[in-house]
């Protein structure tokens, strides 16, 4: 009995049984705006950061999804003129570094230090398990410290 009190007066607060106006429910605190991707017509944009603080270099990566596959676009600026650097998909988050999921095209940047690179992949986003975060290398290669991580962005909110 005290249940069907309670679903009557929830169902009269919502105006469904008599059209009248709902009444205002308390809205839960936004979260932060950085933290959340932003949808747009090409898809899911996510920042990507300096890995430290002294990289000047940012940009965005865009993921369009498909049936079956996703295409990442990297929109970078502020990299070293005519530098290139190895871009991946980890697992994991930038705060918690996972292995490399899959590899991306070159990332290269050209004599004002812009770069933009688009791959498709094969997958399935989000992932079915776990989390990916995008990063891109400090250089051409996965030797010494070419292979630190120079800029890095969470793709998920």
């Amino acid at each position: 009995m005290v249940a069907l009190v309670a679903l009557a007066a929830t169902i009269s607060a919502c105006g469904a049984s008599t059209g009248g106006p709902a009444a205002a429910l308390p809205s839960a605190s936004p979260s932060p705006i950085a933290a959340s991707p932003s949808p747009s017509p090409s898809g899911l944009t996510f920042k990507i950061t300096g890995a430290d603080p002294t990289v000047a270099a940012t940009g965005t990566a865009t993921l369009q999804i498909q049936s079956g596959s996703v295409t990442v676009e990297l929109a970078i600026s502020g990299l070293q003129p005519n530098s290139k650097h190895v871009s991946h998909i980890h697992l994991g988050s930038c705060q918690q570094r996972g292995s490399i999921a899959i590899g991306l095209n070159e990332v290269t940047a050209d004599a004002q230090g812009n770069a933009d690179t688009k791959t498709t992949i094969t997958a399935t986003y989000p992932p079915a398990t776990g989390t990916w975060y995008v990063v891109v290398h400090a250089g051409p290669d996965m030797q010494g410290t070419n292979a630190t991580y120079l800029l890095c962005g969470n793709l998920f909110a």
